[in-house]
């Protein structure tokens, strides 16, 4: 009897391939028309429906690289739903539809498909893990291959782009594109106004946080926004950060240079970005018309390299509550902030206070949502005093915790449950004998045929209904027992923590999940927080 298969179609397009497709399109509009994502799925489709087997989940990846497997939503979906076993079958079109990096490739199809009882087909390759695979690795190879000379051929044609002094990429804030030389950059008036201003400000001394608020306040769209609105695209305005105003102030196309390849990826596999060494970069001077001058720049870029240099964070390590605390209004990040003090005797500098602030709020010059300064020994005091009132709150007592099931189902307790998942075990157990004896009377003539199958579809129906809750009811006990176990865990961490005199982030990692932090009331030692603590642990107690 052939085996059922339950197939998952795996369709993928790559940017690169799209608009190669287009530009061959335009003299054959019949060639690479395979690699399409709508004539994948109609060639795949109908090879399934030839074999007879059922297309299960169509999984699409358009405009994902075959360079990287952990980046395509719809890959680690059908992975996820193989092992899950709603799939059995992985149909591609070729194998580069599946992936071009051979090592990833050869360690699903090798190894994680068959552990799994997932055959796997690449269908115009002619591989088929369950009879001719023998190419797999030689096309693995090739594929790979020509992932790394393409990124080696772009990277070239970039790079001389970059000498020659033509802008790739979207054109700064103040610039657009020229219509008829695409890699020139023309000065955008309104645009250029707003970046000679930040430019001044910044001159005379303002901060970019200020900056940032000026221009928030009077209503400037930021440089991602008049992108938008450019290109008549409609989504929520962005607000101008310090960031974005610290970036522009160090961007030398502003005086009319092309400065590229500061940045690269690790590998052609990688997508992961690297600062570049200084001589590494490629600056053409004078490449398109200047907005400011170098007067402006330099007494600018003046005040940056006279600036102090910051002491750095003792071993650049993180802040005690660093990711744990969110803004209840805006939904931030509380980023730290320490105070110094400077001894009037030996001149040296000490951290005399740490509190936390809302990120939004800091970037945006105090244009977005407001401060919710909360000092790190208050928020400590805050967890202390919560974990003492859990602590008295919550009872290890057994027949407390009885009690409570039983709240929950019914009256039951979980004796209860387990002497009725017990019983049900038993008669599924002789469901299964009967069975048995059925069988054995149907072979030795004692019942006839009608017989056989009316008592067989009886005990079949039972036993159905039976596992359900068999199955219900042992995911219950499993359920409670490990909420009981849990809590029992909890108690001495929480006393635990009660304890230590030096806490550490990951102390408050272990326990806590997040803590929402609302503006307070009052000021200085009058001044009261709202905060709430989310738990790692609060589906236990």
């Amino acid at each position: 009897m052939q085996k059922q298969y339950n197939a998952g179609l795996y369709l993928r397009l790559s940017v690169e391939d799209a608009v190669n497709s287009q530009k061959r399109g335009k003299t054959n509009p019949f060639q690479n028309e395979s690699s399409s994502i709508e004539n994948q799925r109609v060639l795949l489709t109908e090879y399934v429906n030839i074999q007879g087997w059922n297309v299960t989940q169509t999984y699409i990846d358009d405009g994902y690289s075959g360079g990287s497997f952990d980046n395509r939503p719809a890959f680690q979906r059908m992975v996820r739903d193989a092992e899950d076993g709603l799939v059995n079958l992985i149909l591609v079109k070729d194998l580069s539809r599946f992936g071009r990096d051979y090592i990833e490739t050869g360690r699903y199809t090798d190894e994680v498909f068959p552990s799994l009882g997932v055959r796997f087909i690449a269908l115009m390759d002619n591989i088929d893990s369950e009879g001719n695979d023998d190419l797999l690795p030689f096309r693995s190879i090739l594929n790979d291959y020509h992932l790394k000379d393409l990124s080696r051929k772009v990277k070239s044609v970039l790079k001389a782009k970059a000498e020659q002094g033509k802008y790739v990429g979207k054109a700064p804030y103040g610039y657009i594109k020229d219509s008829e030389h695409k890699n020139h950059l023309l000065i955008d008036e309104y645009s250029a106004n707003v970046v000679r201003r930040i430019f001044n400000m910044r001159a005379q001394g303002v901060g970019c946080a200020s900056i940032a608020a000026t221009l928030n306040n009077e209503g400037i769209l930021a440089p991602r926004s008049y992108r938008d609105k450019l290109a008549g695209v409609e989504k929520p305005p962005k607000m101008w950060i310090a960031c974005t105003i610290y970036e522009m102030l160090a961007n030398e196309a502003y005086i009319g240079n092309s400065v590229r390849f500061k940045t690269g990826f690790v590998s052609y596999k990688s997508r992961l970005v690297i600062d570049k060494p200084e001589d590494e970069w490629i600056r053409c001077e004078d490449a398109f018309p200047s907005i400011i001058s170098l007067e402006i720049w330099e007494a600018v870029r003046k005040m940056y390299n006279n600036r102090p240099e910051r002491k750095p964070r003792h071993n650049n390590a993180k802040s005690l509550f660093h990711g744990l605390l969110r803004c209840a209004d805006c939904g931030g990040s509380l980023i730290h902030k320490i105070s110094y003090s400077k001894s009037r005797v030996t001149g040296e500098t000490t951290a005399t206070g740490h509190a936390y602030i809302c990120s939004k709020n800091q970037t945006t010059g105090g244009s977005a949502c407001t401060r919710h300064t909360i000092r790190e020994q208050v928020l400590l005091t805050i967890i202390r005093e919560d974990i003492s009132r859990l602590l008295e709150s919550i009872s290890i007592d057994e027949g407390e915790i009885a009690r409570a099931v039983q709240r929950r189902f019914n009256g039951e307790s979980l004796s209860d449950i387990k002497t009725r998942r017990d019983q049900l075990t038993a008669r599924l157990d002789e469901l299964e004998a009967v069975g048995i004896a059925l069988y054995e009377d149907r072979l030795g003539g004692i019942i006839n045929i009608d017989t056989f199958k009316m008592l067989s579809e009886k005990a079949e129906n039972e036993k159905s209904a039976l596992k359900d809750e068999h199955g219900r009811l042992s995911d219950i006990l499993s359920s409670e027992e490990s909420r009981i176990a849990e809590i029992g865990n909890i108690i001495p961490k929480l006393r635990e923590f009660l304890t230590l005199e030096n806490m550490t982030r990951d102390t408050l990692a272990a326990l806590i999940d997040h803590v929402i932090v609302s503006e307070s009331d009052g000021r200085s030692q009058d001044r009261t927080h709202d905060v709430q603590i989310i738990y790692r642990f609060k589906t236990a107690v």
